[in-house]
Order: C-alpha cells, then structure tokens, then sequence
C-alpha cells in the first residue's frame, strides 16, 4: 500500500517536473523581453500545475476507487461467510431439536400403546393374576402351556432314551 502511495507522489512529481520545463521552453522562447518572460512563465507554470494536479488527482481516485472496491468485497465475503455459518448453525440446531421432540413423541407415544396392551391383558395368567403380559407374550404363554400339554413322544427302539433321533 505504501509502495503505491510512492509511486503515485513520483509520477505525479515527474508530470509536474515536465510540465514546468515545458512551460518555461515555451514561456522563454515566445518572450520577447523579460517582463513577458516572467508572465509567460508563471502562466505555464499555473497551466502545467492545474493539469498535473487534474491529472494525479484523476490517477488517485481510480486508485482508491480500485482499493476501496477490493477491501469492500473482501470484507463483504467474510461479513457474508460468517453471517451464512451463524444462520446455517442456528437451522441446524433448530431442525437438531425438532428431531429430538419428535423422537420424544414417538417413544412416548409407543410407551403409552405398550401400557394401554398391558393393561388390557392384566389377569390373563392365571398362575399371575397380577402380570399384565402384551398381546405377544400372552399368545407365547398360550402356545407354551399348549406345547406342554402335549403328550412326550415314545423312546426308540434303542433304548437309549434319545427322542431326538438314532443314537
């Protein structure tokens, strides 16, 4: 940033520099005595100043203009990065927590069909009048109790006592 300013001061001095002498050549040479010359010369010197000064202004404000720009988006790119994370984090933590309430629900809501089942099968048992087995269990109890009120099959012919098959 500071090499540019030094840049800028140098063509701006080297404009101012030739316009000077260019003015004074002139001024010096359209004279004819030195009265002339001297009004001449703070009259170039007056052109030359405004037109170097028009000119390194001209030059400056395209400088900054261009500076300014580039330091504007560069701070809009991070300000919108940084605003964008902050908003997507705030949405992610918004649609976190509604997971979460419907996850809650969706338990609460099994719990609750698991004791309505419960306590529609309180007395089923009738070795456990007070067990409240679901609809699953009471069918598995049922099954069992038929299963074991069938009768055992007969031994082999083996003797070994092996039902399950030749031994």
């Amino acid at each position: 940033m500071i090499a540019s300013r030094k840049y800028l001061l140098l063509i701006a001095g080297l404009a101012l520099l030739l316009a000077a002498v260019a003015g004074y050549a002139i001024g010096s040479a359209s004279a004819s005595d030195s009265a002339e010359a001297e009004a001449a010369r703070e009259e170039a010197y007056d052109l030359a100043y405004d037109q170097s000064l028009e000119r390194s202004r001209a030059i400056a404000e395209e400088r900054g203009l261009t500076a300014g720009r580039n330091r504007g988006q560069k701070a809009g790119n991070l300000t919108g990065v940084r605003e964008g994370t902050n908003l997507g984090r705030g949405v992610a933590g918004v649609e976190f927590a509604k997971d979460l309430v419907e996850a809650a629900q969706a338990s609460a809501a099994a719990a609750q069909a698991e004791l309505a089942e419960r306590q529609a099968n309180c007395g089923v048992l009738l070795r456990a009048p007070d067990i409240c087995p679901t609809d699953e269990e009471a069918a598995a109890y049922r099954a069992a109790v038929l299963a074991a009120k069938q009768p055992l099959p007969e031994p082999d012919a083996g003797g070994n006592g092996n039902t399950n098959g030749p031994g």
